[in-house]
């Protein structure tokens, strides 16, 4: 106990640092209102769009074109009518990562897994 009386200490002597050099009032933007994009449209675009612009994506951004990427593939090689075996062994790869990718995005965001039956379809629907 005594070890996390001290973590506890710690962290209190961390926030009372940053709160005596100026803390949140030192960041830009401190004291204004929030500009109006902010607060209207679709919340994920408007996060979307401010992450694309500072160089960062959520993972489950870097889930989706892969899978979207391999969707693709995988439509195509059974339009040249590829093999059933091959195909279907993509479409359980493609089906792990969409699980994947419904654990890490946000709710509204999740999407169904892939069947053979449904696939164009399905594809339609990541793009």
């Amino acid at each position: 106990m005594g070890n996390e009386q001290g973590h506890v200490n710690w962290m209190d002597q961390i926030f009372r640092d940053y709160e005596k050099d100026g803390g949140l009032r030192n960041n830009p933007g401190f004291g204004k209102p929030l500009p109006e994009s902010a607060l209207s449209g679709n919340m994920y675009d408007n996060f979307l769009s401010k992450a694309k612009d500072a160089g960062f994506l959520p993972l489950w951004i870097k889930w989706q074109k892969e899978i979207r990427e391999e969707l693709s593939e995988v439509v195509q090689l059974r339009k040249m009518n590829g093999g059933n075996m091959q195909i279907t062994k993509r479409i359980e790869d493609i089906n792990e990562k969409v699980r994947t990718y419904n654990a890490i995005c946000p709710p509204k965001m999740q999407r169904r897994e892939i069947e053979l039956e449904s696939i164009e379809s399905q594809y339609e629907k990541w793009k």
